[in-house]
């Protein structure tokens, strides 16, 4: 289609040959329907059980005379009118342990774009389990308006984690920092789908770390075990700037009360 003329060469048959899943509707879902549709996506399974609201139109691609709309029905409209052709399925359901998996099980590529924590932990758990070999795009810490530069893609075998990683909904949400890290979801998307590195991923830890729990071996898998190997692939890059030729060893602790 002439509308994706201008788009480098390889986008649109990434994005075109797949079926990508969205779990939820909002600044971040929202946001990342949009640039796919305008990078050349053609089948999206959008899940969102919420109406727009007056608010949420200083970050999310809605519009004024949208309010009181379902979500997803809305982002619907909206995306037809960049691409006439693209596919979209409609869920409008709140996502449970129950129906996380069933609702994009034949979707190519996972996108995590939920606001509620306990929602957010269990999709990706879910999504992790059932899908191993999913792509899995995620989210984490999107608010206030520290520098965009503060933005990081942090990836762990099939799963990306987008964001900041420490901001609170708490700190507001401004259009730039949110509309940002959705962009660098979906630029991540790509670079894992062309087969790319992202830049501070570098495979599976160093030799020599072990990560244990009073004398246990932990298995670095799942979430939000993939949070803590995060945390011990920086502290690990640290550690071997000072001393680049020793073995490190992280031992965690339980704390009982």
């Amino acid at each position: 289609m002439t509308i994706f003329r201008d788009c480098p060469e390889g986008l649109i048959d990434a994005f075109s040959s797949i079926k990508i899943g969205i779990a939820g509707a909002g600044g971040i879902g929202s946001n990342v329907a949009m640039l796919l549709a305008r990078a050349g996506a053609e089948s999206l399974v959008v899940v969102d059980f919420d109406k727009i609201e007056i608010q949420n139109l200083n970050r999310q691609f809605f519009f004024a005379d949208q309010v009181g709309m379902p979500k997803v029905e809305a982002l619907a409209q909206n995306l037809l009118r960049i691409n006439p052709d693209i596919e979209i399925e409609k869920q409008i359901t709140r996502l449970t342990p129950e129906n996380a998996c069933a609702a994009f099980e034949e979707c190519d590529v996972l996108v995590e774009a939920v606001d509620d924590s306990e929602i957010k932990a269990f999709l990706i758990e879910e999504w992790s389990t059932v899908f191993p070999d999913k792509l899995i795009i995620a989210c984490s810490g999107i608010a206030g308006t520290s520098p965009l530069s503060e933005i990081r893609t942090e990836r762990t075998g099939n799963l990306s984690v987008v964001g900041d990683h420490h901001s609170s909904l708490e700190l507001g949400t401004f259009s730039a920092r949110v509309t940002a890290v959705a962009a660098a979801m979906v630029a991540e998307m790509y670079s894992c789908l062309s087969g790319d590195k992202c830049s501070t991923c570098s495979g599976c830890l160093p030799g020599g770390v072990a990560l244990e729990c009073n004398g246990k071996k932990i298995p670095l898998i799942g979430f939000p075990a993939r949070m803590v190997e995060n945390t011990v692939r920086g502290m690990v890059s640290s550690l071997k700037g000072a001393n680049s030729s020793g073995s490190i060893k992280i031992e965690l602790s339980q704390i009982r009360s």
